[in-house]
């Protein structure tokens, strides 16, 4: 019984990441700044990495298709920070960090593809709107 209840629980919780707000859009990738230090293309493939078109990417499970946040996974796209001061850098060390303790979590990702996630992430914290 309880594992039919536990199941039931992670089945409604991905289906809430699923129906999470979408009435804000995935921002076009080819309009995003680049952060020193990386490159347009790291930029294009991050963002595919994170909507799960490459690599097996996983990040818009819990942060949203948006990268607005779930329940799950913080908004992305304000700029503010919870593990570092937003630095590629730091973005990057966050990501290898979830990786580290949530192993396959986060896709297959190769450190050219973690390089790429976190230019992306740098990039929608650092668009204008």
């Amino acid at each position: 019984m309880q594992s039919h209840l536990l199941a039931t629980s992670i089945v409604l919780s991905l289906v809430s990441v699923a129906l999470a707000d979408t009435s804000i859009e995935r921002p076009p990738a080819e309009s995003l700044p680049i952060p020193l230090g990386a490159t347009r293309d790291q930029v294009l493939l991050g963002d595919r990495i994170f909507h799960g078109e490459a690599a097996s990417g996983q990040c818009f499970v819990c942060h949203g298709s948006n990268a607005r946040g779930t329940g799950n996974g913080n908004d992305l796209t304000t700029g503010m920070f919870i593990w570092g001061d937003g630095s590629l850098k730091a973005i990057r060390a966050t990501i290898l960090h979830n990786m580290e303790i949530a192993p396959r979590m986060d896709g297959a990702l190769t450190a050219g593809d973690v390089d790429a996630v976190a230019a992306y992430v740098w990039a929608i914290s650092h668009r204008q709107r």
